[in-house]
């Protein structure tokens, strides 16, 4: 899977149209199976556990089914084989024959199917549109989708805001942000967010001189591939007899967050949770460093993506935010395990 996404990401062999149709049809194929359904019908039930007005353009998404998902989105050319590129199958078949020869067989017993060759694309079709221009931004940038003062902290959660990076306190100055040195001892302004400002009165002293000064400050950061970004796939979503509202109701959280879920890593976890999808705690390392020291508070960055490797790093090391004048040091963990093996 995790080659997959590299792939998509990159934009090869069809990118985001080609993830979405194959995803879609294969949750729509399994359906038919554990429910003994038609594929219209199972089709209907996949929309009902969708929330909102997802509900109304779900359908949309699947213009025709019955065979292989991968076979089928190559006969609708929302995905191909690039040349050079390795071939992504999400559903493997043990067909002997090619999946773009299946495709071609495909289309010469159903001739209609040419009718959709002509439509928009997947990712044009409205409703699919909003959810394919945020995976294809965040994808692209990994930086978060809400940033006013560009300073690469955020105020949202997901999109890689704060459940990637510590949560931005002031997004309207670019000097205020987690990792910040003080100015004038955040005597009146938090400017690095860790929620320690203000004048003791007792001792006429900023708080930050008296918890903070004696202290070695130090972010943590990370720089790595999807299990650095704790890639994690909601076991109801690969198992039709476990779909249910409830299986689905962080849907959009969790593909805001890229199927990851960093806010649970070894490396920059920050919460602990017990949604349906995924259950905590967690002891990660930033955790770790807040315990030693509270001034660290909110002061790491997950700058991890599915399908990284060593030649993907050089762009995507770029969204990492630091500065050796106006920010406190920062412990950076470079770890590429599986991709370039």
């Amino acid at each position: 899977v995790d080659g997959c996404l590299g792939s998509f990401n990159a934009g090869v062999n069809g990118g985001g149209d080609c993830a979405t149709c194959t995803i879609v049809l294969g949750l729509v194929d399994h359906l038919t199976i554990v429910y003994n359904d038609t594929a219209a019908h199972a089709l209907e039930r996949l929309c009902t556990f969708l929330p909102g007005e997802l509900k109304t353009y779900c359908k949309a998404a699947v213009s025709f089914l019955g065979d292989n998902p991968d076979v089928i989105c190559h006969a609708l050319k929302f995905c191909h084989d690039d040349a050079g590129q390795g071939k992504c199958r999400i559903y493997p078949s043990k067909s002997s024959l090619s999946v773009p020869q299946r495709a071609l067989n495909l289309l010469q017993r159903h001739p209609r199917i040419n009718l959709f060759l002509t439509k928009s694309k997947i990712c044009e079709i409205p409703g699919i549109k909003e959810i394919c221009r945020i995976i294809e931004n965040v994808f692209n940038n990994h930086l978060p989708m809400l940033d006013l003062d560009q300073d690469h902290f955020g105020i949202e959660t997901t999109l890689r805001g704060s459940s990637w990076r510590g949560k931005d306190c002031n997004d309207f100055s670019s000097q205020i942000h987690p990792g910040a040195h003080t100015i004038q001892s955040d005597s009146v302004i938090d400017h690095n967010c860790n929620g320690i400002f203000g004048m003791n009165s007792a001792t006429g002293r900023p708080f930050e001189d008296e918890f903070c000064n004696e202290t070695q400050r130090m972010g943590i950061a990370v720089l790595g591939d999807s299990l650095s970004a704790h890639f994690h796939i909601p076991e109801q979503w690969l198992d039709a007899s476990q779909f249910s509202p409830e299986a689905f109701e962080h849907l959009g959280f969790i593909l805001e967050n890229e199927l990851d879920w960093p806010q649970l890593s070894a490396s920059t976890g920050h919460v602990n949770v017990s949604w349906p999808n995924i259950i905590g705690p967690t002891r990660s390392l930033y955790a770790r460093l807040f315990d030693l020291d509270h001034c660290n508070h909110r002061d790491y960055q997950n700058i991890a993506v599915n399908g990284a490797r060593s030649s993907s790093m050089t762009n995507i090391m770029k969204t990492l935010s630091r500065h050796q004048k106006n920010d406190v040091p920062l412990l950076v963990i470079y770890s590429l395990v599986g991709n370039d093996v």
